[in-house]
């Protein structure tokens, strides 16, 4: 909903929660280190889901306390005094510890427009930006978090006594809190951005319509009620099952001249709010979606699926990165689908669809499924809208000064990714290949433990030049020991974490390995798995409009 016109509501909170708040608020001077030096660095976080610590499509503390920013922490505490809130979730995405104020802002989902509070028009299927009560924290109470804005930025709203983004959040602490409060030393991470092409990489976001990478005409066999509200979706332009074709991409890609305007914008404001004190800023770049693990090539669909069925293999439709037993030379070539496309594919032939049936997911009577499939030339147009994101950055951060750094991270975990810069640790060679890579969590999109460790080592050095100090790096061969997104016996699945998922979430456990030290073991599928898939991509459709809602009602699918 628009911001215009809406009155102000109900920012004073019970004097006993203000109390706790600005106690906690108070309680953000202690650190790790000599409490006799009252100029402790604060490091903020500003961005997405990376810097806000998600794995698994997943928020709690266990993964967020894994992430980079957490990891950089823990080094920066050993050399210097850091002052960094994490506003910690539980399994449920309840705010630990709701009344202290966190100095990671960072937030699930964000992308540059977000991050400031405003929907872009262009994935929205609107005519300009607008401001959006779904990027703010507004809530009086814990009680009364709507969204992971509340969770995340409350008390700030409260604080500054109006709704706030995750960027005016970032001013009020830099302007209105840290000032003269023995906290005047500010370190900023800021990596936003990834987000502005994540919708047209992963073919899953949007709206009017919101596009979802669901192979509906195999559905229709196992689902066939939900594939008549898919149906009712689509015929009413609410939904799009082809998000891999050229249009799509680009309307669900920010514009360059769009995109270089609202950073120009963020970092101006960004670099104004610190004025007043010590600081550094550190603006990453961007990596290409289109090698992460979640976009499965023809080498990863055949390997898992002849798991199933040995006689397996991809139609000659589907254009492959190699031919059957040989080295994949280049990973940014060949199609892909994504990961919610292979895990139906791959339980479709599981649960007994036959590998023509399965591979009509693919192919549309000897030609390929355009919109199903991410086509190398569709990847190369989101690589090329990356490269102009990531130039614009650079230029940015050159033309504020000393205290701005770039960090290239990009186009590091771009080469580790792709076999250009050689990362084994452990033994293991870090790749985009799903979980044989050890990259990536469970989601395909998310660094994992040891990937999260990688990025925390590139980053360090840079502060450490900026600041003139010797933090050391974490050591990443002691992280892949522990890290449960890491497959030990050889088969291509992992364990994974002790939490339970929910929603999709909860689809992609149903591939953890239930023995990760027997190679012969692989996942056991539910009894009801196609149930389980049905609940979970309901509760995902049935939020993309009011009219979604009432023909599930309609259909029996839930209670009015």
């Amino acid at each position: 909903m628009s911001m215009k016109g809406r009155s102000r509501r109900g920012y004073l909170v019970g004097a006993a929660a203000l109390v706790g708040a600005m106690f906690l608020a108070g309680g953000m001077r202690t650190t790790d280190a000599a409490e006799s030096d009252p100029l402790s660095w604060v490091l903020i976080g500003l961005g997405d889901s990376l810097t806000h610590g998600t794995m698994d499509a997943h928020n709690n503390a266990l993964d967020t306390a894994s992430a980079y920013l957490q990891r950089v922490r823990n080094s920066l505490v050993q050399r210097i005094p850091v002052v960094f809130n994490q506003p910690f979730l539980d399994d449920n995405g309840d705010r630990l510890v709701p009344f202290q104020v966190p100095t990671n802002l960072a937030i699930d989902g964000e992308d540059s427009f977000s991050l400031d509070g405003l929907v872009y028009y262009k994935r929205a299927g609107a005519a300009e930006n607008v401001i959006s009560d779904g990027y703010l924290a507004d809530k009086a109470l814990p009680f009364a978090f709507a969204d992971l804005h509340d969770a995340v930025l409350y008390p700030i709203n409260q604080l500054a006594n109006a709704p706030v983004s995750q960027l005016a959040s970032a001013e009020w602490l830099l302007t209105d809190t840290l000032p003269g409060s023995g906290l005047d030393k500010a370190l900023v991470v800021y990596w936003a951005g990834n987000n502005d092409t994540s919708t047209a990489a992963l073919g899953a976001g949007g709206s009017n319509p919101s596009f979802f990478p669901l192979p509906v005409d195999q559905l229709a066999s196992e689902l066939p009620v939900l594939s008549a509200l898919l149906a009712f979706g689509e015929n009413q332009g609410i939904l799009s099952f082809e998000p891999y074709t050229a249009s799509a991409i680009d309307r669900n890609l920010t514009d360059l001249g769009d995109f270089v305007a609202q950073q120009t914008g963020v970092l101006t404001r960004l670099v104004n709010a610190a004025a007043g004190l010590d600081h550094h800023i550190f603006v990453l770049t961007l990596p290409y979606y289109s090698s992460v693990g979640y976009l499965f090539d023809s080498e990863d669909i055949e390997y898992y699926l002849q798991q199933v069925d040995p006689t397996y293999s991809v139609p000659p439709s589907f254009a492959r990165v190699a031919r059957p037993g040989e080295p994949i030379t280049n990973p940014l070539q060949g199609d892909r689908v994504s990961l919610l496309t292979f895990g139906i594919m791959y339980t479709l032939l599981d649960t007994g669809s036959s590998v023509e049936f399965v591979n009509g997911v693919l192919d549309d009577n000897g030609t390929q499924r355009d919109g199903m499939v991410l086509s190398e030339a569709e990847a190369a147009q989101i690589m090329s809208r990356i490269d102009g994101f990531n130039a614009a950055l650079a230029t940015l951060a050159g033309s504020f000064g000393p205290n701005v750094h770039l960090v290239d991270v990009g186009s590091y975990l771009n080469d580790v990714l792709t076999g250009e810069i050689d990362l084994v640790v452990g033994g293991r060679q870090i790749s985009r290949k799903w979980i044989r890579g050890s990259a990536f969590s469970f989601d395909g999109v998310h660094p994992g433990y040891t990937g999260q460790a990688a990025i925390a080592d590139y980053l360090l050095p840079h502060i450490n030049a900026a600041l003139g100090i010797d933090a050391p790096l974490i050591p990443l061969s002691a992280v892949i020991t522990n890290d449960p997104y890491v497959d030990n016996d050889g088969d291509g699945w992992a364990a994974g974490p002790p939490y339970q998922n929910s929603g999709l979430g909860e689809v992609l456990f149903f591939f953890k390995d239930p023995d990760d030290t027997n190679a012969a073991a692989r996942p056991v599928l539910p009894p009801d798995v196609w149930q389980q898939i049905a609940r979970a991509l309901l509760e995902e459709v049935i939020g993309a409009s009011p009219a979604m809602r009432a023909e599930a009602e309609r259909l029996g699918l839930i209670g009015g």
